[in-house]
C-alpha cells in the first residue's frame, strides 16, 4: 500500500512539473503615449508585387548607434499581428518590449488596398484612432506580443526595438511575404571574415541614400528557417584590415631584414676575430 501511495505521489509531482512548463503567461501592455510618426520611413515597398497587389512586408531599419532597430510593417487586411521582442534573441527588457508605437491604418472594409491608398496612408500626420489591444504572452520560454484589432485593417504598423549593439542583429521571421533589413549608410554585410546574413538574402541592393538593403521572400525560404541573423560591419573595415595586414607584413619584413643584416655583421666580425687568432698563433710559432 505504501509503495502504491509513493508511486501516485511521484506521478502527481511529475504532472505538476510538466503542466507548469506549459503554462502560458499573458499580460496586457499599456502604452503611455502615441509614437512619433516623423521618426519613421513609411516606404510603399512594391518590388515583385503580382499585378500590383500589395502584400505584407516587414522592414527593419538598423540605426547608426547600433542599439536600436525601427520596424515598419505594411499589413493588408490584418486583424492580428504578432511581434517578437528581440529579448527572445537577446534585447529589450520585459517591462519595455517595444517603443515609439505608431499606427497608420484604416479599416479594410472602407478602402481599396492598392498602391495609391497606401501612399495616402503613409502621409498621415496623426496616429489612427482604431481600437486595438497589445498582449504579451510567454509560452515555453518564447515571448511574443499579440496586436489585435476589433476589425481588419490595412496600412502601416511601426515600432522600435532595442538591440544588443554588437553589430549583430537577429529576429524571428515575421508573418510577411517580404522581409527587409536596411543598414545605416556606411555599413554592409557579405564578407565571410567580417560577417554575413543567414539565411542568404534573395536580393541585395542599395537605395538612393547609399544604404545596403537585404531582402528575403518568405515563400521561398525553407520551413526550418524560422529566424534571420545578420552580422554587419563598416564598409571600410576590410580595407583597414588589409592595410593593417600589409603594415604588419612590412614590419615583419623589416625585422627579418634587420636580423639578417645583424647576422651578416656578426659573421663578418667572427671571421675577423678568427683571422686575428690565426695570425697570433703564427706569430707565436715564429718565436
Amino acid at each position: 500500500m505504501e509503495i502504491k501511495t509513493k508511486l501516485i505521489f511521484i506521478f502527481l509531482a511529475l504532472m505538476v512539473v510538466l503542466v507548469s512548463g506549459c503554462i502560458e503567461e499573458k499580460k496586457k501592455i499599456f502604452l503611455d503615449q502615441p509614437g512619433n510618426i516623423s521618426s519613421y520611413e513609411f516606404e510603399v515597398f512594391q518590388d515583385s508585387w503580382i499585378n500590383q497587389t500589395p502584400v505584407n512586408t516587414s522592414t527593419y531599419y538598423l540605426l547608426e548607434d547600433n542599439k536600436k532597430a525601427q520596424v515598419v510593417n505594411i499589413v493588408i487586411n490584418c486583424s492580428k499581428f504578432d511581434i517578437y521582442p528581440p529579448d527572445t534573441l537577446g534585447g529589450n527588457s520585459e517591462d519595455k518590449p517595444i517603443e515609439n508605437f505608431v499606427l497608420l491604418v484604416d479599416p479594410s472594409n472602407k478602402i481599396v488596398a492598392d498602391i495609391n491608398t497606401l501612399r495616402e496612408i503613409s502621409h498621415k500626420t496623426e496616429n489612427s484612432s482604431v481600437n486595438y489591444t497589445l498582449t504579451q504572452e510567454i509560452s515555453q520560454n518564447l515571448k511574443v506580443i499579440h496586436l489585435e484589432f476589433e476589425e481588419p485593417v490595412t496600412g502601416f504598423i511601426a515600432y522600435t526595438h532595442e538591440i544588443p549593439g554588437t553589430q549583430s542583429f537577429g529576429f524571428i521571421k515575421p508573418d510577411s511575404e517580404f522581409i527587409r533589413v536596411v543598414f545605416p549608410a556606411g555599413y554592409v554585410t557579405g564578407n565571410r571574415v567580417f560577417g554575413i546574413a543567414l539565411p542568404t538574402p534573395s536580393n541585395v541592393t542599395y537605395d538612393e541614400k547609399g544604404r545596403q538593403n537585404l531582402r528575403w521572400i518568405s515563400s521561398k525560404m525553407g520551413k526550418r528557417e524560422v529566424a534571420i541573423q545578420v552580422q554587419y560591419y563598416t564598409k571600410s573595415a576590410p580595407a583597414f584590415f588589409l592595410a593593417t595586414i600589409v603594415i604588419l607584413l612590412i614590419g615583419v619584413g623589416l625585422v627579418i631584414s634587420h636580423y639578417h643584416r645583424i647576422e651578416k655583421e656578426l659573421e663578418a666580425a667572427r671571421g675577423i676575430f678568427e683571422l686575428e687568432k690565426e695570425y697570433k698563433k703564427k706569430q707565436q710559432r715564429k718565436k
